[in-house]
């Protein structure tokens, strides 16, 4: 398995809402940060109660990330993927450290591939040979079992369970407790409603529902 590991004591969490607050109990887990914080647009100066999340700080809105890059992590925290994935590449290309956080309870194989700024949650497991792009989340108790790809971007929601021999492509979204049966292409941009069953390659973009899946 691979994956950028923490260089820095303190931890921003670009994005303050319910994802971002289970980023940040994530992180917390590990042990490893003496400060965790976030940035997001709710912040107001003026308004102490805009200044936290639960039980973390907010220092300032987005674009003021620039000022933290020194003995500063990054990890982006947006549910959507098209944004998650767009302000990662931002701060790359500033030079900000973008860490990848896996919770102690995940089980990942030593064989698979983890790409930067992607969160694994609790119990979520990953199995040999699987790639997962930059940017990803693998959410709690999901599972992709062996010589899978996943593309950039991708939200692999609570409970889904993708078998061997998938690739997903970038920004799809799968809703939770959807299943993926073995062997299945799944086209860029897709979204599976809650519960969805694949049987058969999607090679359309769109959302998808049912058992079997169905575009609507």
């Amino acid at each position: 398995m691979t994956k950028k590991q923490p260089e820095n004591k303190r931890l921003l969490i670009i994005g303050a809402g319910g994802h971002g607050r289970v980023v940040a109990d994530c992180a917390e887990s590990l042990n490893q940060y003496d400060d965790i914080a976030f940035l997001d647009d709710c912040y107001d100066e003026s308004d102490p109660e805009s200044q936290f999340s639960s039980h973390w700080s907010i220092l300032g809105k987005v674009d003021v990330w620039p000022a933290y890059l020194v003995g500063t992590d990054f990890i982006i925290a947006f549910g959507r993927n098209d944004l998650r994935l767009r302000i990662q590449n931002d701060l790359k290309q500033g030079g900000g450290n973008i860490i990848t956080l896996i919770h102690p309870s995940a089980v990942i194989s030593q064989y698979a591939k983890i790409g930067v700024g992607t969160v694994v949650f609790a119990g979520a497991v990953i199995n040999l040979d699987t790639t997962l792009g930059e940017a990803c989340i693998v959410n709690t108790s999901a599972s992709i079992d062996h010589d899978c790809t996943v593309g950039h971007g991708v939200h692999i929601s609570p409970n889904v369970s993708v078998a061997g021999g998938v690739t997903i492509g970038e920004l799809s979204w799968l809703g939770i407790g959807c299943t993926i049966i073995q062997y299945l292409n799944i086209a860029p941009n897709c979204q599976m409603g809650a519960g969805t069953v694949v049987i058969k390659d999607i090679t359309e973009p769109g959302l998808y529902v049912g058992s079997p899946a169905r575009k609507i």
